[in-house]
C-alpha cells in the first residue's frame, strides 16, 4: 500500500507523532495478540479509526481466497 508505514510494536509509543490521528490505521501481527495490543495503544492515544486484522497474518493467509 502506498505510504504505508511499518512500525514495530516496541517502537510505537516513541513514533506516534509519525502517524496522522485522522487517517485510518490497520494493525496486525503474525498471530493477532500484538496487533490487538497495538490497536489499544493507538486508541488510548486518541486515534479513532483503528482496525486490527483479527487472527493476525497467519489467519488471513490461511483463509484468503485465491
Amino acid at each position: 500500500m502506498p505510504k504505508a508505514q511499518n512500525i514495530p510494536h516496541q517502537d510505537l509509543r516513541h513514533k506516534l507523532t509519525l502517524l496522522n490521528q485522522n487517517r485510518p490505521v490497520i494493525t496486525y501481527c503474525n498471530k493477532g495478540v500484538t496487533g490487538n495490543a497495538t490497536q489499544n495503544i493507538l486508541l488510548n492515544h486518541g486515534f479513532k479509526n483503528v482496525f486490527n486484522l483479527s487472527g493476525g497474518f497467519q489467519f488471513y493467509d490461511a483463509t484468503k481466497e485465491e
